[in-house]
């Protein structure tokens, strides 16, 4: 056998053994949060943690049905993180194209603070947010989150879709224009198909950043029917003490939406950049 064959081996090898430990680290604490959820509170309690349960019940899941208000802290979440990814992508995206088609002073300053406005710690604009949506009216309603989530989202999906948008070809657009299209007629026909990948990936970090988002949920509703599903997850938990059951199966329900989303959005992530400029 060649020395060029053998590398390649070796090689391959290598590259397949690196893959399957990441898969095994990256999905070992996903099958243990199903596997616990599963499982039998004599069992799960039981100093010989076991890798397969050896009985599986239900009970936590009907417990979280029928006796915890989560499902309706799911619908609150569903509600919230769905808007601010709409309201989100509808900003960036006319902001992003002004950004990078439009030309006026200042541009350049405020592409290059997009990122700064977004590494903002939360931990610092907390109180401040809670007083804004306070005197707004919003306190201890879900509603107020739509008003905090976007200021941190919005300049997210903007520097992102600013790298998306100058990567399309601007000859498309003077086509466009040339045959008659105003500017929201050659974005919503020319640029939005094209930058369709970068915009289904936008959107699902949008969806995940509100879905996922803890500190301003929890200063900003106080009642269990306004809590969004993180704060149900972690009602779940009471000082040292924890119910293993319901954070477990209540954090298999939470994962459900994103993964969803994120199977919905493959088709747009696969689908080619030139499609939109096919079309056309």
């Amino acid at each position: 056998m060649k020395k060029s064959t053998i590398n390649k081996i070796k090689k391959s090898i290598l590259i397949y053994s690196i893959v399957f430990f990441g898969l095994i680290w990256t999905l070992f604490p996903v099958y243990w949060m199903v596997k616990t959820s599963f499982t039998p509170d004599t069992e799960m309690y039981d100093n010989k943690a076991r890798l397969v349960p050896t009985e599986f019940t239900t009970s936590h899941y009907s417990d979280l049905f029928k006796e915890t208000e989560f499902m309706g802290n799911i619908k609150n979440s569903l509600i919230i993180a769905g808007l601010t990814t709409i309201l989100s992508l509808v900003i960036s995206i006319l902001g992003s194209y002004a950004l990078t088609r439009l030309r006026f002073r200042g541009r350049f300053a405020m592409t290059r603070s997009i990122i700064i406005s977004y590494l903002m710690p939360a931990a610092v604009l907390f109180i401040p947010m809670y007083v804004l949506v306070s005197n707004l009216g919003f306190a201890d309603n879900k509603y107020g989150l739509l008003i905090i989530y976007p200021t941190f989202i919005v300049p997210y999906c903007c520097y992102m879709l600013i790298s998306y948008f100058k990567a399309i070809p601007v000859s498309l657009e003077e086509s466009a224009l040339i045959d008659g299209c105003n500017r929201l007629q050659t974005l919503w026909k020319i640029i939005l198909p094209i930058a369709a990948p970068g915009i289904a990936v936008v959107a699902s970090f949008a969806f995940t950043l509100s879905w996922n988002e803890f500190l301003y949920a929890l200063v900003v509703t106080t009642s269990p029917s306004q809590h969004t599903a993180m704060i149900g997850i972690a009602s779940f938990k009471f000082s040292d003490t924890a119910i293993w059951g319901l954070l477990m199966s209540s954090s298999v329900i939470a994962t459900i939406p994103a993964a969803l989303l994120y199977l919905g959005a493959q088709t747009f992530v696969i689908g080619g950049l030139a499609d939109g400029g096919a079309k056309y």
